[in-house]
């Protein structure tokens, strides 16, 4: 992963020599495994436990030979043994190593993204919460629509990132399993009570029935739970994107003191941040595609799922954690322009209680939708034409002739009523 990207625990969790460790974990769990079995004498399983170790240069030196880094790797632990050696790989094939392992490094970068999301979330709150009560003009196809708090979008980033979180965990269910299950995962050379032990011993889930390989149909449920994770933050940054725009210029991104903008233009304020997380999210769910095909292996496996994952799996977690993080900082440090955004609801000058004239007067009155709907849309055109304030303009086409009074009229132009239930939103959501 390139540095700009990296994050230090990921890169740790997949440093080779942390997998070779993870495999000779494994290894030690099975020994064990048989030793609980009454297979392996304790005396053996003692040495194994004490002794063995492994070497990366030394194994790199025999997979020179061997061309299968496994079996290379088996020999270089067993040179670090005495006649206990004959236990290590006992009734094992590659796999049930290198996918127990990898299922484990698995669960801890999870770990990470769990928690990059949980704070997240935190900051997503607490900025909904701060802003439940700024009216903020909503829009519709980009255009304007009518008032809505500036609170419910942070809220329904938070509920919508709360899904992702539950899409992660089922995922992560899934996907952290044991496979101790033999070369064509029937146990022949086996017993199920080996992956059992070895599963508690590594805290992972069993998986019930596999091939020589965990079926990748679990590591596609991971990839795709973390496509949605990285489109609901571009979702939030597309937005941020736009409200930053010079002519909009509600919500921006925070600008630190010395940032620079353009390397040409010393005025730009860029939404940098945002469009860095859009352009990552979409590199996250490129993987969608590969983690599925990985899922189509022949009989009871091949390899053509493996070269892939060994890039895919470390840059997926370096990606997914930098622009939860990078999003969180962005969200954190957001500014919110309150001049502009009252200044943009009052350029509408009222057209947008068009909703609210037309529904009060279905409700009280008995008039027809059509009759109501016509007279109203008539007042919009010719208030957005001449620049007129709505309320005037209806007025004069003789709004009086459908309800009571002007004062009537009057009460239904409160700014407020665009936010009247957002109290028993937030209730319904936290």
């Amino acid at each position: 992963m390139l540095d700009r990207y990296a994050i230090k625990e990921i890169e740790k969790i997949w440093d080779e020599d942390n997998k070779l460790e993870t495999w000779l974990d494994v290894e030690k769990f099975v020994v064990k495994a048989w030793m609980e079995l009454g297979v392996v004498p304790e005396k053996d399983c003692e040495l194994i436990f004490k002794n063995a170790k492994i070497n990366r240069q030394r194994m790199l030196e025999i997979e020179k030979e061997t061309k299968h880094d496994v079996v290379a790797f088996t020999r270089a632990i067993s040179e670090t043994l005495g006649e206990e050696k004959k236990w290590i790989h006992l009734g094992l094939t590659s796999t049930d190593v290198v996918d127990t392992a990898q299922n484990k490094l698995i669960q801890q970068s999870n770990e990470l993204v769990e928690k990059a999301l949980n704070e997240l979330l935190l900051v997503l709150k607490e900025k909904a919460i701060e802003h439940k009560e700024q009216i903020i003009m909503g829009r519709t196809h980009g255009m304007y629509g009518e008032p809505t708090s500036l609170g419910l979008k942070f809220l329904l980033w938070f509920e919508e990132m709360q899904r992702n979180l539950e899409r992660l965990k089922l995922a992560r269910k899934q996907i952290e399993v044991s496979k101790i299950s033999g070369s064509m995962g029937n146990y022949a050379n086996l017993e199920l009570e080996v992956e059992e032990i070895v599963a508690k011993e590594m805290n992972l889930n069993v998986d019930n029935l596999s091939t020589q390989v965990t079926q990748r149909d679990r590591h596609a449920n991971l990839i795709m739970a973390f496509s949605s994770i990285a489109t609901t933050l571009e979702k939030m940054a597309i937005e941020i994107r736009h409200f930053q725009r010079s002519e909009v210029s509600e919500i921006c991104e925070g600008f630190d003191k010395g940032q620079k903008g353009s390397s040409s233009m010393p005025h730009k304020k860029n939404p940098i941040s945002s469009e860095n997380i859009s352009g990552l999210a979409r590199y996250v769910r490129s993987f969608i595609t590969m983690s599925l095909e990985n899922n189509l292996l022949w009989h009871e496996r091949d390899i053509s799922h493996s070269s892939n994952e060994r890039l895919m799996l470390p840059d997926v977690f370096n990606i997914i954690i930098y622009i939860i993080n990078r999003m969180k900082n962005t969200i954190d440090n957001v500014v919110v322009n309150k001049i502009n955004i009252e200044k943009h609801i009052n350029e509408q000058k009222g057209l947008f209680f068009s909703q609210r004239v037309l529904t009060y007067i279905l409700m009280k009155y008995n008039y027809s939708r059509e009759q109501i709907y016509d007279f109203v849309q008539k007042c919009t055109l010719e208030a957005q034409s001449n620049g007129s304030e709505f309320k005037e303009v209806l007025l004069n086409n003789g709004i009086l002739s459908y309800i009571e009074n002007e004062k009537e009229l009057e009460e239904l132009f409160d700014l407020k009523f665009f936010i009247r239930n957002v109290d028993k939103i937030f209730r319904r959501v936290l």
